[in-house]
Parts: C-alpha cells; structure tokens; sequence
C-alpha cells in the first residue's frame, strides 16, 4: 500500500457506509457512490431480479441486480488494490480509479425486467450495455448529476467502459483498458454471480471456490495490458471455472428454466409484435418486473386471443411446457447448429418457424393445437467456457517453461481440454419443447427433426 498514492488509496479502502452481505461480509460505500446508490435508477435494481426465471426452479434465486452491483463494486476495489501492487503495477490515475468504480457499480444499470430474456429478443430490444448508456448518458438522469457533479469524473468514459463493445461509439485506450478489468475470463462480475447465485440457489458448487485465495493471485500482466494470476491462484480458478459450468449445466440452462424463458420471450413477442399493440419498446425501459408482468397482462386481455392469454398465464403460474426432442451441437448432421444459430440472430424467424411446426403437428395429428404450442430454445451461442489467461510463476517455473504460462499450458491445468468441449456439447444444447399433450410430445421427438431439415411447406 505504500507505494499507491494517497489520493488514490482514499478511493480504494474499506471506509463509508457499511452494509452486511452475505457474501463479502462487509460492503463499503463512500458518500459519491453511496450518493448513486440512492437514485431511483439504482434503487430499480431491488426489483430486477439477478436471475430471472430461475426462481420458477430454485424458488431462493430471488436476490436482485441491486446487491450483485454493489458486491461488484466492492470486489473491483480489492481488484485495483492487487493491480497497483503488482511489479510491475498498473499504471492509473485518480480519475481511472473513480471511473473505473463508477463504472464496476452501475454495470447492470440498465437491466430489463427479467434480466437478460429481454434481450435475446434482439429485433426488439438492445443489450443491457447499451441502455446503461443512455441512462448515464441521461443529462435529466440523477445518476448523470452525480457522476458529473459529486464524483467530478466524465459520464462519457464511464459509459465506455461499460459499453465497450458498442461499435457505434470510439473508445480511447484508457478506458478499453478498464473495460478488460471488468470484464474477461477473471473479473469481478463473473466471481460475484457465481458465487452469489450458487448461494441463493442452494446448490453447493461455489463453495469449493477459495475467495480470498483468489482475490490474493491477482496480479497485472504488463505485456497484455491485462488482469493476470500468480501460481498460488491456479486451484482457485480451476474451481471457479468449474462452478461457472455446473451453474450453466445445473442452474442457468435448467430444462425448466429454458422453459420459463421461451413461453415468456414468445408471449412478450407475440403481444409486441402485434400491429395492434399499444405498448411501445419505450415502456419496457426504467420499470421493475411486476409492473411490466401486469403491463402484458393489460395489454393480452385486451387482446381476443384465448391462446396468447393460455400462455402468458400457464408461465406464470408454472404450468411449464415439457421437453419434446433435445439437439446436441456434437451430433453427426451439424447442419442443425447452422439452423438454430440462424433463428438465434433473428428472433423473427425463429417465431415463424414455432408457428409452421405448431401447425404442422396440429394437422398430423388430427386436432386443435395452437400455433405456440411448439417453442424452440436456443442458449447464448456467445456464451462459452473462456480461458484467456496468464499465470504468473516468478522464480517456481517449471523446468524449461518461461514465465508467464497461459492457464490452458498443461504445465498449468488440464481443465479446459476436459471443461470446453463438455460445456458445449452437455449444457449448450438445443431444445424443442411442446404443450403437455403426451401425443404432441410423442410425434415431435420423433419427426421434429425431419420436418426442420426441409422447408416447413413441404412437411408432410
């Protein structure tokens, strides 16, 4: 600690408003964060839940956005703390420091209800990166009065350092260079959900993850510009990597979770893209869960459609379509991965695509079936086990490596030759599911797949 300036220090230790976590123990806010926590854009956290429908499998996921935010805010700290540290150190200033915690805090400001199902709804909704944005961007927004004015630092760069993928937008190197921070194979935003969510789930995975071990490791890899580890982290990452695939396999791709999530995205794209909707993309913005719950609901009984009503009301009140044909990414005709990667960039098409397999079925089989009775899921296909990472030995090498090792080196770990290719070919997988009509469920696994090879015209 000697060696970081004291104008920075000041930002990075445990002083201010204490809050219990259960997690970190303790969570510090200074008066300028504590000042953007009380916003009624932060304040909206307590009300977007972290992990969506999860809760219709594990009913103790009910824990917000608003104290995975701060628990970020909190562990990015001890970050810059290692980062400074390191020989050689980061190299930063009091205004980095400041927007780079400023950015650590309001990275999930602009949430939709529901989390992330909203935006795989792309032709309809932006990611959650963009809309943080155009709230901090917001010059009527109380979180860009703070900013500005309190902790006296730039709105822009704390947006790029949250939007930095935005190619809409040029972003300088200085805050690209926060953004690998906060976002990588080892950041605090993915160590505080997994070890959060693992928590409220009540699944033990994130248990074996030594923490404070791992905060221990960091170090700051000169040549990369990047967050690095030393040797004595490597188990430590090995068991947060491993928790991060068990919660996909276990928790986030649950089939009953997926479930939740498409009749929810197509209620909400049935009712949007109607020409007679009077919601606006607009109205999705700024509200909680249960305001937009009963903003569809308004808008689906209004609306002459028993079937829409059906499963709108059926998610809710989890009365959950069933599994009809699961497609792995390892099976021989991969012509299937092309198929689904196509109707994952454009939700359009994927609707269209339910709606001919609906009526498709409802003509073989010889009765009424609606035309979402048949919904296709489709997992994040940027979502993947990612392992770019060096480690960091100094004088306990190994003989006749040179130091650094990347992690996935076998001098290092074997995990990622075993995790990747599990993780894509057992949790990523594709899902057809149906109404809970036994003779439905029946003929879909056992002709879904010819009739997705052809033309839905020419099915028989």
């Amino acid at each position: 600690m000697k060696s970081i300036d004291p104008s920075i220090r000041v930002w990075l230790e445990d002083r201010g408003k204490a809050i219990r976590d259960p997690i970190w123990e303790y969570i510090y806010l200074s008066k300028g964060f504590e000042a953007l926590v009380d916003t009624e854009d932060f304040q909206r956290l307590r009300r977007i839940s972290q992990l969506g429908h999860v809760s219709w499998v594990y009913p103790g996921a009910r824990h917000s956005r608003f104290e995975h935010s701060m628990g970020v805010h909190h562990l990015s700290k001890k970050f810059l703390l290692k980062l400074l540290e390191s020989e050689p150190p980061l190299a930063i200033s009091e205004d980095d420091v400041k927007v780079f915690l400023t950015a650590s805090l309001l990275h999930d400001i602009g949430h939709y209800p529901f989390s992330h199902v909203l935006e795989e709804l792309g032709d309809l909704f932006i990611h959650h990166e963009e809309r943080g944005r155009r709230i901090i961007m917001d010059s009527t927004s109380e979180i860009h009065d703070v900013i500005r004015n309190t902790l006296e630092i730039d709105p822009v760069r704390v947006a790029n350092v949250i939007d930095a993928d935005n190619p809409k937008f040029p972003i300088p190197a200085e805050d690209r260079l926060l953004n690998k921070i906060i976002s990588g194979t080892l950041d605090p935003d993915k160590i505080d959900y997994l070890l959060r969510d693992s928590l409220y789930c009540g699944v033990p995975f994130g248990l074996s993850v030594n923490k404070w071990q791992l905060i221990d490791s960091i170090t700051f890899d000169a040549t990369r510009q990047r967050l690095a580890i030393t040797h004595k982290g490597i188990s430590s990452i090995e068991s947060l990597i491993f928790t991060n695939y068990l919660m996909y396999r276990n928790v986030y791709w649950h089939h009953g979770v997926r479930a939740a999530v498409s009749m929810f995205k197509r209620a909400v794209w049935e009712t949007v893209a109607h020409p007679d909707c009077t919601l606006r993309v607009e109205d999705f913005e700024r509200i909680d869960e249960f305001q937009l719950v009963e903003l569809l609901r308004r808008e689906i009984r209004n609306r002459d459609d028993p079937h829409l009503h059906r499963l709108f009301e059926d998610m809710l009140r989890r009365r959950l379509y069933k599994v009809g044909r699961i497609f792995y990414s390892h099976e021989k005709d991969t012509s299937f991965v092309k198929l689904f990667h196509e109707l994952y960039k454009h939700p359009g098409k994927r609707f269209e695509t339910e709606t001919g397999l609906s009526k498709i079925f409802a003509k073989r089989l010889g009765k009424e079936i609606p035309d979402n009775a048949v919904l296709i899921d489709i997992p994040s296909f940027s979502k993947s086990l990612e392992i770019d990472l060096k480690v960091f030995y100094g004088d306990h090498a190994p003989e006749g490596c040179e130091d650094p090792l990347a992690f996935d080196d076998w001098h290092v770990t074997r995990l990622k030759e075993y995790l990747v290719d599990n993780f894509e070919e057992h949790a990523k997988v594709f899902r057809i599911f149906c109404l809970d009509d036994e003779g439905l469920r029946m003929d879909l696994k056992d002709n879904v797949k010819k009739m997705l090879s052809q033309p839905l015209s020419a099915a028989p």
